[in-house]
């Protein structure tokens, strides 16, 4: 299986920028840690990269059961949990917050979603990582 890469320069003071593809990302420090605060940190993108993983395969195979399907109304927030020594995030929430409406449609192309999704296969054995459902 072929690999994936990206690219990253230093943009000036704590700012880096990352490039993946045709896309880029400003990384940088909070202000309260010496940084501009001209993007997300690394811890950041890690929780943004889980939940992006996750969504976006979920979408997808909610696409492939029900092309029509609107999923809209369906949010992810992720969470991670910080331990000092060296920092580091111990566990990691991710909760997926649905109208009960679509329990039925949807459950499935979640699991799908769990179980498929690289950033999730990469640290879940480094990094306890607990999925949620939160219908309403």
């Amino acid at each position: 299986m072929p690999g994936i890469g990206v690219s990253l320069s230093p943009a000036g003071g704590s700012v880096s920028v990352g490039h993946a593809r045709d896309h880029s990302v400003t990384i940088d420090r909070p202000k309260e840690k010496d940084g501009t605060d001209a993007g997300p940190m690394g811890g950041e993108l890690l929780l943004l990269s889980l939940g992006g993983c996750y969504l976006s395969t979920f979408l997808a195979a909610l696409q492939a059961e029900d092309p029509e399907a609107d999923a809209r109304d369906v949010h992810v927030r992720v969470e991670g949990t910080l331990v000092p020594a060296p920092t580091r995030f111990s566990e990691i929430a991710v909760t997926v917050s649905a109208p009960a409406a679509l329990r039925d449609l949807i459950s499935k192309p979640l699991l799908k979603a769990e179980r498929g999704c690289i950033v999730h296969n990469s640290i879940r054995d480094a990094i306890a990582v607990h999925f949620t459902h939160a219908w309403f």
